[in-house]
């Protein structure tokens, strides 16, 4: 589900990091998921447990960013737009908290109805960028012989969306994102992708289907609160306590503010550095045995 929903904003970050490049990125990322988590692992110890509880507090507030952002339309361009945008990324924080609350429950298998509107809303959007022709030259960026650094950015940001995906629904949704990713850029070009958080808005404006922006908007909107309701019912559980505990409660509200501050770039570079650390634990862990 995070995956799902991080492609929402995750496009813009990578390929301004990385230009065409970034269609390496979820590949690379994806690899690295499947190396460090091939195999289950019984003792997560405390260590791990934390950096499990972290990932899915970071993930939290990637999904809040993702919501407000496409929410909010002033937050294009400049990511956090002011408090508008923080008020819905704490609102969507509070909603998923109190849908888990409530007894909502988003388990470890991403939901069908979920997988079947993303899916087509992935087909739809792929139809369009590929269906009309580009608007001018999209070769603009990222077209060297050689990866430019910034693919290493590009893929710590896909790393979190990845981590949790496992066996066919890792290649699945590596496909997927590749795909998405690649509709996108021959569209726009990775410049233009690049400079604005809401970057799927701005591709369909010019494909000249802005009609399709009300329903790219709900979509957003509902794979956002949707992947933060899961978040927060697994940052919950992290906390070891049973039902919302004051820790718990205070880290979901951190997730909100972070989210509300800091805006898409800076969320998904945090929730990258978290996933890294916690990969980096699980082989420390394998290799320690």
């Amino acid at each position: 589900m995070s995956l799902g929903a991080g492609l929402f904003v995750v496009l813009a970050v990578a390929a301004s990091a990385a230009g065409w490049w970034s269609l390496a990125a979820p590949v690379l990322a994806g690899a690295l998921a499947w190396v460090v988590w091939r195999g289950p692992l019984t003792e997560r110890g405390r260590v791990g447990a934390a950096l499990a509880g972290a990932t899915q507090w970071a993930l939290l507030a990637v999904s809040a960013v993702v919501a407000a952002t496409y929410l909010v339309p002033g937050s294009a361009s400049t990511g956090a737009a002011g408090p508008v945008f923080a008020v819905v990324a704490l609102a969507v924080v509070a909603v998923a908290v109190a849908a888990d609350a409530a007894g909502a429950r988003v388990g470890d298998r991403i939901p069908r109805w979920y997988a079947v509107l993303l899916g087509l809303a992935a087909v739809a959007f792929v139809a369009v960028c590929v269906a009309i022709a580009p608007a001018g030259d999209v070769a603009d960026a990222g077209t060297g012989a050689l990866p430019p650094p910034g693919l290493v950015v590009a893929v710590l940001v896909y790393l979190p969306l990845v981590a949790e995906l496992r066996g066919w629904r890792l290649i699945v949704g590596v496909a997927a994102a590749v795909t998405v990713a690649g509709a996108a850029l021959y569209q726009v070009g990775p410049v233009r992708l690049g400079l604005s958080a809401a970057s799927l808005r701005d591709v369909l404006a010019a494909a000249d289907a802005t009609a399709l922006t009300p329903m790219l908007v709900a979509v957003a909107a509902l794979a956002g609160t949707a992947s933060a309701v899961r978040c927060a019912g697994r940052l919950r559980r992290a906390s070891g306590r049973p039902g919302w505990s004051a820790p718990a409660l205070a880290a979901a509200g951190a997730a909100g503010v972070a989210a509300a501050v800091l805006g898409p770039q800076p969320v998904l570079l945090l929730a990258g550095a978290v996933a890294l650390a916690d990969s980096a634990h699980a082989v420390g862990q394998r290799v320690a045995r």
